[in-house]
């Protein structure tokens, strides 16, 4: 029996995109690891999950060589803001 693969939804797919693209900037995960100051592990975490944490997304973005913004690397987060500051 052949199995179906789960669509993805499309927030999902501009993670994944946005992560592909973050890559061809870099050139290698290695390299994301050393700009971003994280191991290699964490990562690698990312394109096993499809999408670049939260806090390496606005670390990413705040760089003035990578030519991709917060939003641009997670377009599913719509509020930036810290927990604690967030209205309830």
């Amino acid at each position: 029996m052949i199995e179906k693969k789960p669509k993805l939804k499309p927030f999902k797919v501009k993670c994944q995109n946005a992560l592909d693209q973050l890559l061809v900037h870099f050139g290698t995960k290695a390299e994301m690891a050393r700009q971003a100051k994280m191991s290699r592990n964490t990562v690698s975490y990312w394109f096993t999950r499809g999408q670049i944490g939260r806090v390496a997304a606005k670390k990413f973005g705040s760089m003035r060589t990578v030519p991709f913004t917060k939003e641009q690397l997670r377009p599913d987060i719509g509020n930036w803001l810290p927990v604690t500051e967030r209205k309830k």
